[in-house]
């Protein structure tokens, strides 16, 4: 345990400190954007509106009687170009300078992690936050961190069944199978996915280290019900190639009579076809069937693909923002695709 002498102590989370973190997101979620962001599942893990790697670096801050009062994670991928933090702190806490010991704990991680990017390439620590969350957004801010992205997100209120349009005979559709359609499913997502914002060349990318393989394969308990939803989560084919493809969410944090679109892709020499349409009415169809009225997803409100055409079109509206805000770690090139 780190000790420090401002009231507070910084300790690795352990999987006993779940349902303590999860109490401290909602508070603080809560008092900020109205809404709970935080569950235990069945077997102890967190979920989080924001999908958080299993695999990440936790740490909580603690308390003279070991009270959990606040929580961070870290988390970077294979590339170690961009990383991630995200975290919270208990409401009765605020102002007394947990947020800025986690984040510095964050930009130590990030800074070790860039000894593992591309050599000269530049390198970020990047944060979500809702619009509403004025003062993580000043905190970040004084911290050097400035925001370079908006995120939309929308709603979609149904009142009758959706149509699904028919695709060229080509074409197949079919519902994903999620133990096994990765192997093609993945090549697909990684193609259509590489002109999207913030996408990194594949020649900038590490190769699968023998490490990260054997620390992705330990086994843990896992609770899947808040992940991709079987039923809901749709390929279309053009033989066996797969064209595009959509995964949905049916069991959320937030709200219980909610679905989401949590991703949609189609491979770049099949747009323009009505393949992205089909997918999501074909989402809306199994959520209506289901009992499903309300459908939510979020997307670039730049995005370079317009995607947000796509979902206003189908009737989505907006009805709230969130902002990536990051900050240089190390200096070099940038590889990412901005715009």
């Amino acid at each position: 345990m780190e000790k420090r002498p401002d009231g507070f102590n910084l300790r690795p989370y352990t999987s006993l400190d779940a349902q303590a973190v999860a109490e401290i997101i909602n508070a603080s979620s809560m008092r900020t954007v109205g809404f709970p962001r935080a569950i235990v599942d069945a077997v102890g893990n967190i979920w989080a509106y924001r999908f958080v790697p299993f695999s990440s670096e936790k740490i909580v801050a603690v308390n003279h009687d070991n009270q959990v009062i606040g929580y961070a994670y870290f988390t970077s991928e294979d590339d170690h170009i961009a990383s991630e933090i995200g975290g919270s702190v208990h409401p009765d806490y605020w102002g007394k300078g947990i947020g800025s010991t986690l984040i510095h704990w964050a930009e130590e991680k990030a800074r070790e992690s860039s000894h593992h990017a591309p050599a000269g390439v530049k390198t970020v620590l990047q944060t979500s936050i809702y619009e509403s969350e004025r003062d993580a957004i000043a905190l970040f801010k004084d911290h050097g961190y400035s925001p370079v992205r908006e995120w939309v997100h929308l709603v979609l209120e149904m009142d009758a069944q959706p149509f699904i349009p028919p695709l060229p005979p080509n074409l197949t559709l079919r519902e994903m199978d999620l133990d096994n359609d990765w192997d093609i499913v993945g090549p697909a997502m990684d193609e259509a996915f590489i002109d999207h914002w913030g996408s990194i060349p594949a020649e900038f990318l590490e190769s699968e280290s023998e490490e990260n393989h054997e620390e992705e394969s330990t086994e843990q308990p896992t609770d899947d019900s808040y992940s991709n939803a079987p039923g809901y989560c749709f390929i279309v084919l053009d033989g066996e190639t797969v064209a595009g493809g959509i995964l949905c969410n049916s069991k959320l944090v937030e709200r219980t009579d909610t679905g989401r679109v949590g991703s949609i892709f189609v491979r770049l020499v099949y747009r323009r076809r009505g393949i992205a349409q089909t997918l999501m009415l074909t989402a809306f169809d199994a959520f209506w069937k289901n009992g499903f009225r309300r459908v939510i997803t979020d997307t670039d409100a730049n995005s370079l693909t317009d995607s947000t055409k796509l979902y206003r079109g189908l009737g989505m509206k907006p009805y709230r923002s969130e902002f990536t805000y990051e900050k240089e770690i190390r200096a070099g090139k940038e590889v990412r695709r901005l715009d």
